[in-house]
């Protein structure tokens, strides 16, 4: 139950910060049409967030074309969301180590961007990951720190899926006070900004509080303000578990037709889904209902259904296993390209470089010849001039990519490293640039003296 609540959180939360605003229907059209890469970029990422809930494959799919072609576009900010993405259908295809380290790669990436609010999305990401392995306190240790950011730049779009998802570890974690001021606290910022989707899932939730508080009335009466919204958005994943736990409750306190009603409207969604998890648990929860109805022949029936998924669960969960590992292959595969790629471009700076440092000298020798021959003193002087800034700008083009590294490419510190530089630099070029130009007129001077000695003889 928890893996597949981490999914929809998940899809939510990218949701909520790609402004996906359009069906998936729609935003495939826009991609067939798009041109530009970084909105195909974000259309990919988008797609693939909001079908991460029905078709992690497709996740998967989009997510690696975005990883691509951000790449390509070197758009550093779609690469972190497409690594996200690739960290969801991970996480919800089972594989967990996998979606962690690619959450902490999508982490590490946005921290060297300096962009707050995607490292406050890559935290929200990988405490959902840690959620799912059932670490609810580092889960809630990477969740409190993406909710500091969200309040840090005031963004209340952030704020609405982290506070929810707060919420939802302090049941976990049997702190229900802390759990409804942080759902309620979401369920204000969600109204406000007419998010019906979190407000939902915060109805959810909040049902989830007051049936561990066994306030079965409030409990039932939140539940049931979310069964609309999820209906409108064809949000199977959480109607089935809104059914299935208004079946339990009313099967706690012994309201047995009430009980049945939405333990069945819990497999019809189930079998929407086509999930298989939730096939077992509903005809578990189904079959243990009616045995206690004294219908043991229907009993067995349900009994026999969830056989029937486990076994499918079994095929699904190996074929699944498999596309994973064969989509893991093409990363792997995409991200030897992609060195090969920065590889061969550094060979050519590297060759570059090299050229310019053969070319200054030669440069310069080539005009001390020219200083000795009969060519204008003040053209031998331009080129003296010309060859001492290619020295100085090599020197400042060989060193930029080191001092971006330095600063993490702040661009006030770089400015400050490269003035002090040229306050050293340009005192020695006006005194090589003396030095030249005596050079350059001492041996011109041999050439002139005798002339005018003949001049005044004659």
């Amino acid at each position: 139950m928890m893996q597949k609540h981490l999914l929809l959180f998940i899809t939510i939360f990218l949701l909520n910060h790609l402004h996906a605003q359009r069906t998936v229907d729609s935003l495939r059209l826009l991609l067939a049409s798009a041109k530009e890469d970084t909105i195909r970029i974000k259309l990919m990422n988008t797609i693939g967030a909001d079908y991460s809930e029905s078709k992690p494959d497709s996740t998967l799919k989009y997510g690696g074309e975005a990883l691509k072609l951000s790449r390509k576009a070197n758009y550093k900010k779609g690469q972190v969301y497409a690594i996200l993405n690739l960290s969801a259908a991970f996480a919800a295809g089972g594989d967990l180590p996998t979606g962690l380290e690619y959450g902490l790669n999508a982490l590490k990436m946005s921290e060297s961007l300096g962009d707050k609010e995607l490292v406050a999305d890559c935290f929200g990401v990988i405490g959902f990951i840690y959620m799912a392995s059932g670490d609810d306190q580092q889960a809630l240790h990477y969740t409190l720190k993406a909710k500091e950011i969200y309040e840090e730049i005031h963004s209340d779009l952030g704020l609405t899926g982290i506070l929810l998802n707060a919420g939802a570890l302090f049941i976990d974690l049997g702190q229900l006070d802390s759990s409804r001021v942080y759902l309620n606290r979401s369920l204000e910022l969600s109204l406000k900004l007419q998010d019906y989707r979190n407000a939902a899932d915060v109805y959810l939730n909040l049902g989830r509080v007051h049936v561990k508080m066994t306030q079965y009335d409030i409990a039932s009466a939140y539940y049931r303000q979310a069964i609309p919204t999820f209906i409108a958005d064809s949000n199977y994943l959480f109607l089935y578990s809104t059914y299935y736990f208004l079946g339990a409750l009313f099967d706690s306190t012994e309201h047995t037709d009430s009980a049945l009603f939405y333990s069945k409207l819990a497999l019809i969604t189930a079998n929407k889904m086509n999930s298989p998890i939730s096939l077992v648990e509903i005809n578990k929860q189904l079959a243990s209902l009616i045995k206690r109805m004294g219908k043991l022949d229907s009993a067995f029936v349900y009994e026999e259904m969830a056989m029937q998924a486990r076994d499918s669960l079994s095929g699904q969960e190996k074929e699944r296993k498999l596309r994973l590992l064969t989509f893991n292959e093409e990363i792997r595969q995409m991200n030897i390209a992609e060195q090969k790629r920065k590889d061969a471009l550094a060979r050519k700076r590297n060759l570059e470089l090299a050229g310019i440092a053969i070319f200054i000298p030669s440069f310069f020798f080539i005009v001390l010849l020219f200083g000795r021959r009969k060519v204008k003193s003040r053209t031998v002087e331009f080129l003296g001039v010309l060859s001492l800034l290619f020295l100085f700008e090599f020197i400042v083009l060989f060193i930029h990519p080191y001092i971006g590294s330095w600063t993490n490419e702040s661009q006030v510190l770089m400015l400050l490293i490269l003035v002090a530089i040229a306050v050293i630099l340009v005192p020695l070029h006006h005194r090589l640039e003396k030095w030249m130009k005596r050079k350059l007129t001492t041996g011109r001077k041999v050439e002139i003296y005798p002339q005018a000695e003949t001049v005044s003889q004659s």
